[in-house]
């Protein structure tokens, strides 16, 4: 299967279904995938982060070798949000190696409080600080305060999230 290809066809769910299955049946076109992700274009980007995340979704151990590349894109400014959104829903579902751990909280923490994240990013951050705080559990009071934050104007997404997650601290 041509990933770039598939990938050139559109942004669909069939296709990036069928990259995922793919991946998840053969774990070594992980890389293939990455390669096409990080040399773009653009739009080939955004819909190989979406896989990516689909991915991490079904088998979290696939995106533990590019922790180092996905840090580094998280803290990139000038970039389609789609990095962003899928990255970090990739991080909810895996169990972050410790040596990463303080980056991912700190970027996720960042991209929570930014005013210029979209809704998913922030709701996606937080699921990602909850579960390191179950390990770390002082990151909770933190978490807490941006929570509490970002409710009053937060959108309903930001409502229902920041709220299941600020119950399941308590």
């Amino acid at each position: 299967m041509d990933f770039r290809e598939l990938l050139n066809l559109g942004h669909s769910k069939l296709f990036t279904n069928q990259i995922v299955d793919e991946v998840i049946a053969n774990p070594q076109k992980m890389e293939d995938l990455i390669r096409i992700f990080t040399d773009g274009p653009a739009f080939i980007t955004q819909r190989a982060a979406w896989a990516i995340s689909v991915i991490a979704e079904k088998d979290p151990k696939l995106i533990n070798p590019y922790y180092d590349l996905f840090i580094e894109l998280l803290n990139q400014s000038n970039k389609h949000n789609a990095i962003n959104r899928n990255i970090v829903r990739a991080f909810q579902y895996a169990n972050i190696p410790e040596k990463y751990e303080g980056q991912v909280l700190d970027a996720c923490f960042r991209l929570l409080k930014s005013s210029e994240e979209p809704v998913a990013v922030k709701a996606f951050s937080m699921t990602v600080i909850y579960n390191l705080s179950k390990k770390y559990p002082d990151i909770a009071i933190e978490l807490k305060a941006s929570i509490k934050s970002l409710l009053p104007d937060g959108s309903a997404g930001i409502k229902s999230r920041g709220n299941k997650i600020l119950r399941a601290i308590q």
